[in-house]
C-alpha cells in the first residue's frame, strides 16, 4: 500500500501539470466567449484531482484508492469532451488527443488496477461515441478514425498494464512465499522439533523481557526448572519412540495449567522450563509447580499399555528480579534447585536461595 499510494499521489500531480498545460491550446482554438466555461471545467477537474490526492494521506485512501482514482480519469475525461462541445469541429483534432493521453495515464501512471483502468478507458470511449456521434452528428468517417486511434491506445494500454500488475502480483507472491519460509525457518530455531516448544535461545529471550518488565512494574516472576524422574528407564525399556510419546504427553499436560502470559519451554532430554509471570510471592509459586507435578501423578496414556508408573518430576524454582539478575543466572540458580530435590527424595520442590 505504501508504494500504491506513492505512485497515486505522482500520478495524481503529473496528470494535473499536464491538464493544467494543455490549456495553452485555448489560445489559439478557444473563442473569447467560451474562455471562461472552458476553465471553469478545467478548474474543476482539477479541484478533483487535488481533493483525491488530499485524501491519500488518510485511512480511506487505502479502502478506497481505485474507485477514487477511476473517478478523477473518469471526470478528466468528461471534462476534455466538455471543453471540446465549446469547440469548432476543425480544433476537435487538437483536444482529441487528450483523450489518449488520460487513457495512458490511467493504465500506467495512476496506480489504477488493470481492471479500473480498462473499465474507465471504456466509458470514455462510450461517452464519447455518445456525445460527439450521437447528440452532435460527428461524420461517421471521423468517428471511426477517432475510435481506432482510441481503441488501439486501450489495447496497447491495457496490455502493458496487464503485463506491470502481472509482474507486480508474481513479484510479491514470491516475496510473501520468502517471507513465509524465513518465518518457518525462525520458528524451527526457536521451537523444539519435537513438542513444539520454545527452546533454551528462545526462552533466554523471554525470561529478559520479563526481567525488564517486572522491574519497571515492581512485579515479581518465577522460572521454573523441570526434571522428568523415572524417564530415562522408560527409554531405555521401551525405546526412543515411546520416550517421544512420554514428552510429548508431558508437555500436553503441563500446557493444561498454563496460564496465557506463561511459557513452557524444553530446554532438551526430559527437562523443561516455565517461565511464569507475574506470581508475587513463593507460595503462588509453589502452588502452581504442585499443579504440575499433580498432573504428572495421573497415569500416562502413552506408557500405559506397558503397565510402567507413571513419571514424575522434580522442580527448582527460582523467584526473580533480583539484583543483576539475568536469564543465563535464573535458570542456573532454578538448575541447583531442582538438583537439591533430586539429592533428596526426588518428585518435589524447592526454592533457590536469594542470597
Amino acid at each position: 500500500m505504501p508504494s500504491v499510494k506513492g505512485q497515486a499521489r505522482m500520478g495524481l500531480l503529473l496528470g494535473a501539470v499536464m491538464y493544467g498545460l494543455y490549456g495553452f491550446l485555448d489560445v489559439l482554438f478557444v473563442t473569447p466567449e467560451a474562455v471562461i466555461k472552458v476553465w471553469y471545467v478545467r478548474t474543476m477537474v482539477l479541484m478533483i484531482g487535488f481533493a483525491v490526492f488530499a485524501i491519500s494521506f488518510t485511512k480511506k485512501f487505502t479502502r478506497y484508492h481505485q474507485q477514487l482514482i477511476g473517478i478523477t480519469g473518469l471526470f478528466a475525461g468528461i471534462g476534455l469532451f466538455a471543453k471540446m462541445s465549446y469547440l469548432p469541429p476543425n480544433a476537435i483534432n487538437f483536444y482529441y488527443a487528450g483523450l489518449i493521453i488520460i487513457t495512458f495515464w490511467c493504465h500506467t501512471f495512476s496506480g489504477l488496477r488493470f481492471v479500473y483502468a480498462t473499465g474507465v478507458s471504456v466509458l470514455l470511449l462510450l461517452i464519447f461515441n455518445m456525445l460527439f456521434w450521437g447528440l452532435r452528428g460527428m461524420p461517421s468517417l471521423d468517428m471511426t478514425s477517432y475510435d481506432f486511434f482510441i481503441i488501439s491506445a486501450n489495447i496497447i494500454g491495457a496490455f502493458a498494464s496487464y503485463m506491470n500488475e502481472k509482474q507486480s502480483r508474481l513479484l510479491f507472491l514470491r516475496e510473501k512465499e520468502l517471507d513465509n519460509e524465513r518465518y518457518l525457518q525462525q520458528e524451527r530455531a526457536l521451537h523444539d522439533r519435537l513438542t513444539g516448544l520454545p527452546n533454551r535461545e528462545l526462552l533466554h529471550d523471554r525470561i529478559e523481557q520479563a526481567i525488564h518488565y517486572a522491574s519497571r512494574n515492581s512485579q515479581v516472576c518465577a522460572g521454573l526448572f523441570i526434571d522428568l524422574d523415572k524417564f530415562k528407564p522408560i527409554n531405555d525399556t521401551y525405546g526412543h519412540a515411546v520416550g517421544d510419546m512420554v514428552l510429548k504427553e508431558v508437555s500436553a499436560r503441563f500446557k493444561n495449567v498454563m496460564r496465557e502470559a506463561d511459557t513452557l519451554a524444553r530446554l532438551g532430554g526430559d527437562e523443561f522450563f516455565v517461565l511464569a509471570k507475574d506470581i508475587q510471592t513463593q507460595e503462588e509459586a509453589e502452588a502452581f509447580a504442585h499443579k504440575l507435578l499433580q498432573q504428572l501423578r495421573i497415569p500416562l496414556t502413552s506408557i500405559n499399555a506397558f503397565n510402567s508408573n507413571s513419571v514424575s518430576a522434580s522442580i527448582g524454582i527460582c523467584m526473580f528480579p533480583y539484583p543483576h539478575a539475568t536469564a543465563i543466572d535464573v535458570v542456573r540458580r532454578a538448575d541447583q534447585a531442582m538438583y537439591h530435590v533430586k539429592r533428596m527424595n526426588k518428585d518435589g520442590i524447592a526454592v533457590a536461595a536469594m542470597d
